[in-house]
C-alpha cells in the first residue's frame, strides 16, 4: 500500500498543485494531511476546497485553529508579527467569502487521528502525540535525535507502528533501531523551512513486514505565489522566504 502525506500547506495554491500533480503522477490514491490548510499565504479558500475533494483523512493544525477560535485577541499572541497579520487577514476573507461552510471544516477536523493500513496503527499528530503544538526535533537532528527525544519516540511506538506529525517545517524519516516502526515529518508544501524551497511532501509504502518512507520534493513557480501575496497585501518577507526556504 502506497499512501503520500502532506502538511503545512498554508494557503499556498501553487504549491499545493503542484505536489497533488506529482502524487497523481505516481499513481498515489490515498493522501493523508497533518495540518495547518490555512495560514501565511494567501490561497487559503482554494486549499481548503482542494483538500476537501483530494485527502482522504485530515487533522487540524494550530494555524487552522487559530483561524476558528473566537478568542483569537488572546491566541494571536503565539504567532510572530508577519504569522499574526496573515492569520487576521486569512479570518477576514472566510468570514467575508464563506460565512460557514469553510469555517465548518476547519471545525471539524480533530486534533489528532487513529488509523489503521495493512493491520499497521498510524497516528496523525500535528505537533507530538503528547502536545498538539510543540514543536518536536526543532532543528531537527544531524544524524540521531538527543536521547531524552529518543525515549519519547520508543514510548509513542508503544502505541503506534507509524507516527506521523508536522508543525516545524523540517523533513525526516527516523526508523527504530529496535523495531520496525517509523516516525516521519513530510516537511511543508507551503513554506519549507529546511533551506530547500521546492515543495516537501512523504511517501509511505505499508507492507505487514515492513513500513518504509521516503521524503519528496517537487518545484513549483513561486513567483506566482509571491505575485498573490503582493494582490492580497501581505508581508512581502513571506516570498522572500519561499525563496530561501526558511
Amino acid at each position: 500500500m502506497r499512501i503520500a502525506c502532506v502538511s503545512d500547506i498554508h494557503g499556498n495554491y501553487v504549491a499545493l498543485l503542484a505536489v497533488f500533480e506529482d502524487i497523481r503522477k505516481r499513481g498515489i490514491e490515498i493522501i493523508l494531511c497533518t495540518g495547518d490548510i490555512v495560514g501565511y499565504y494567501p490561497n487559503p479558500i482554494e486549499c481548503i476546497e482542494l483538500v476537501k475533494k483530494k485527502i482522504n483523512h485530515t487533522i487540524r493544525g494550530n494555524h487552522d485553529d487559530a483561524v476558528i477560535t473566537p478568542d483569537f485577541g488572546q491566541q494571536k499572541n503565539w504567532f510572530n508579527p508577519v504569522a499574526r497579520e496573515s492569520l487576521r487577514w486569512t479570518r477576514e476573507i472566510l468570514e467575508e467569502l464563506d460565512s460557514s461552510i469553510h469555517k465548518s471544516f476547519l471545525t471539524s477536523l480533530s486534533i489528532q487521528k487513529e488509523l489503521v493500513f495493512e493491520n499497521k496503527k498510524v497516528l496523525l499528530a500535528h505537533g507530538t502525540p503528547d502536545k498538539p503544538w510543540e514543536y518536536f526535533l526543532y532543528p531537527y537532528w544531524a544524524d540521531e535525535p538527543p536521547p531524552e527525544y529518543e525515549l519519547r519516540i520508543d514510548r509513542w511506538f508503544k502505541n503506534w507502528d507509524l507516527v506521523v506529525i508536522g508543525h516545524t517545517h523540517q523533513a525526516y524519516v527516523h526508523n527504530s533501531k529496535i523495531s520496525l516502526k517509523v516516525l516521519v515529518n513530510p516537511g511543508s508544501v507551503g513554506q519549507p523551512r529546511d533551506f530547500d524551497p521546492r515543495a516537501s511532501y512523504a511517501i509511505l509504502e505499508i507492507e505487514n513486514s515492513r513500513i518504509d518512507a521516503e521524503i519528496v520534493r517537487v518545484e513549483y513557480d513561486i513567483s506566482e505565489t509571491c505575485k498573490s501575496i503582493k494582490q492580497a497585501s501581505l508581508d512581502d518577507y513571506l516570498c522572500e522566504r519561499l525563496y530561501a526556504g526558511r
